[in-house]
Parts: C-alpha cells; structure tokens; sequence
C-alpha cells in the first residue's frame, strides 16, 4: 500500500503552527512570571492576581466551545489568523496596561482568544496530513508548549532587566501579530487524500454532536485525565521548593525535565503508531492501545511524595508527565479518527473546556485538601485517574471502531 506523502507546505504549516503554540504558552505565562514586578508599579494585592487569573480562565473555558465552532465553520486560515492576532493584540494592550482594570480587559481578550488554537490545530492536522503520516507529525508539535515554557522565564526576564516590563508583553505581541499574517498567506490550496471524504463548509450541527455517545465517551475521558496534568502544572513547582528544599533558582535549571521527557517519548510514540496505521492496523485500536500502555505507568505518580531525593521525585514526575502528555496527543488522533472534520475542531472545543473545568476544579478543591491531609492523597487518587480512563475507552473500544473517520 502507497501512503502518500505530505507537501513541503504541511510541513511550513507545521513549522508555523509550532511558532503558534509555542507563543500561545509563552504569552499566558507572561503575567505570573511579573506578579511581583507588576504588585510594586501598577500597585496590585494577591486579591487582585486572582482576580487576574480569574479573567482569563472564564473566558477561556467559555471560548474553547465558541472557538471550535468558528474553526468548523470558517475554516482554519482566518480562524486561527484571528485567533493568533487577536491573542497577539491583547498582549500588546497588557503592556499598554496602566491600572487594573486595563489589565484585567486586556487578560480577558487573551482568555478568549488563546483557545481556539488548539480546535484549529486538530483541524490543520485533519487537512494537511494523511492519517498514515498524522500521528508523527503531530507529535513533532508536541514539543511546542514545552519549548514556550522553558523560553518564558529568561525571555521575560531580559525584556524587563534591560528595557520594561512593558516590552516583555509588547514584543511577543508584535511577533504574534507578524506570525498570524504569515499564517494567512500560508494555509491555501489544502490537499485531498484518497479515501478521505471532502470537507464541507458547513459544520455539523452542535445538536447532532452532542447526541453522539462516543462524543461523552472522550468527554468522560478528558474530564477524568486532564486534572492529573493540571495539577502538576499548577501545584509541583510549590511541592519541590516547600517539601524537597528546591530554591527557585535550582527549579529554574530543573523544571523543565519533565516536560522534556514527555515531548520525547510522544515524538517516538507518534512513530511508532504511524508504523502500525501504515500496515493496515485499525487506528482506533492502535491509539486505544497507547492510552492503555501509558495510563499502565500512572500509578507511579502515588509514590512521588515517598521519593527519597530531589532526582528520584524527577523521575517519577517525569513517567507522569509522559502519561499525561501521550493522552493528550493521542485524544486528539482519536478524534481525527473517528470523526469527520465538518464537526472535529467542535468537539476539540468541547474536550478542552471540559478538561480546564476539571482542572480549575482540582485546583479549587486541591488547597484545603492539602491543607487537611496532606499531598499524600492527592497523589494516590491522581494516579487512578487514567487507568481507570483506559480501562473505560478499552470497553468501548468496539464502539468506537464501529464508524470510520469521514
């Protein structure tokens, strides 16, 4: 069998989207590297940081929906170059910001407009890339989001150190800016695969996608894996400095492993699964599968709070993150899969506002926990989550195989 190869412009779009994500990461970061900055020149409390993080997480949540509908609807070339520049405009108005209320406008524009690259990343994917090839390239991508928070800290850093903190939000701004009309000029004259059904302009209609069972399956699924990634992200770095001794400077040079590890063996798992689709083997097992590979190593994670040492706690956090990131890079392969891409950047949309509620609920819940009992708990129900995620998608397996990928 001849899998077709993609175009030397899926991999510039690629190349672009990485640009994308990496900035998406970078940009959302920006404010919490520059709390304590921001708290002596603009005057800010703790209670006014929340409130921050509060006006981009709601709409955030909210606008993964909307975003995932606009992307199935017009398409990915003035979606995702809407999404990027308008993102782009609200960190330039960050750094424009001279009071609260100015600031807290311009992080909720962000919130807004953050969430719609990932639905238009699923559906460039669905596009540009052969489903023999996809999973490969879509794990070259992977890495994205790790690169823009291993970037965020000294990029931030030297923009305020030898200039402002004004530029540290400016200057990513303008760069986005310049990425979201390269992207338009880009994405045009998209291939047609053979045995792929061609897309329409009209999406499927939210009724009809919400009627669909296997849609509350990975709905089910997501709610039940992404809490495990949130936490790590919200909570580990405040575990290793306040329970391991790790100083900030030390967690600097350390706090990107575990996303480094994780980007590595999803660039090798996207190998591997692309060897297995391109002999013939039904994708839908082949990512099933992974997941219940992968989700074999979480119970690992209930051992983190007993690791003798600060390079043991590593490895463990690591094998986690592993987890955490093969599942996210698999769910979206299983949506491309198993759905048409009339209605794939939707759901996209759907899985993403149910994971961040998730995680904003974990973490919600996470402090008085810890406060009560200990990290001891919260690491031990953590690691049930994606067995129990896997075993659910393993039952349901027939029914997903049962209809084939428009």
């Amino acid at each position: 069998m001849t899998v077709p190869r993609p175009s030397r412009r899926s991999w510039l779009l690629l190349a672009l989207l990485f640009g994308i994500g990496l900035l998406n990461y970078l940009d959302r970061q920006t404010l919490s590297i520059l709390k304590a900055t921001l708290k002596g020149e603009l005057g800010l409390t703790d209670i006014h940081y929340s409130w921050l993080v509060t006006a981009f997480m709601g709409p955030y949540i909210v606008f993964y929906i909307v975003s995932g509908r606009i992307v199935d609807r017009f398409g990915t070339r003035a979606s995702l170059a809407a999404f990027t520049g308008l993102w782009s405009l609200a960190n330039v108005l960050s750094g424009l910001a001279s009071g609260f209320g100015q600031l807290a406008a311009a992080r909720a524009l962000l919130g807004a407009a953050e969430p719609g690259a990932f639905p238009a990343i699923q559906r460039v994917m669905m596009t540009w890339f052969p489903k023999e090839r996809r999973a490969f390239a879509w794990s070259l991508l992977s890495p994205c989001t790790t690169v823009g928070a291993i970037l965020a800290p000294p990029l931030v850093a030297a923009l305020t150190g030898g200039w402002s903190w004004h530029l540290a939000f400016i200057v990513p701004g303008i760069a986005g800016l310049a990425l979201a009309l390269v992207w338009w000029a880009a994405d045009r004259d998209p291939p047609q695969f053979a045995g792929e059904a061609e897309s329409v302009a009209v999406p499927a209609p939210l009724r009809a996608i919400l009627r669909d069972r296997r849609v509350w399956l990975l709905l089910a699924a997501r709610a039940l894996t992404d809490p495990v990634w949130y936490f790590h992200l919200f909570w580990l770095p405040g575990y290793l400095q306040e329970r391991l001794g790790v100083s900030l400077p030390q967690l600097g040079w350390i706090g990107w492993i575990p996303s480094f590890v994780a980007s590595a063996a999803v660039m090798a798992t996207g190998r591997t699964t692309d060897f297995f689709v391109a002999r013939g083997r039904s994708p839908v097992r082949v990512r099933v599968t992974m997941f219940a590979l992968a989700a074999a190593f979480a119970p690992v994670g209930a051992f983190t709070t007993f690791a003798p040492s600060v390079p043991w706690a590593l490895v463990l956090i690591s094998l986690v993150a592993v987890v955490c990131q093969i599942w996210f890079f698999g769910q979206g392969l299983l949506v491309a899969d198993v759905f048409p891409k009339t209605s794939a950047a939707t759901i996209a949309g759907l899985l993403g506002a149910v994971g961040a509620s998730g995680g904003l609920l974990l973490n919600l819940a996470a402090g008085p926990l810890i406060e009560r009992a200990g990290y001891v708990p919260v690491f031990v129900g953590l690691a049930c989550l994606h067995p129990l995620a896997a075993l659910m998608l393993w039952r349901a397996q027939p029914r997903l195989v049962a209809v084939p990928s428009a």
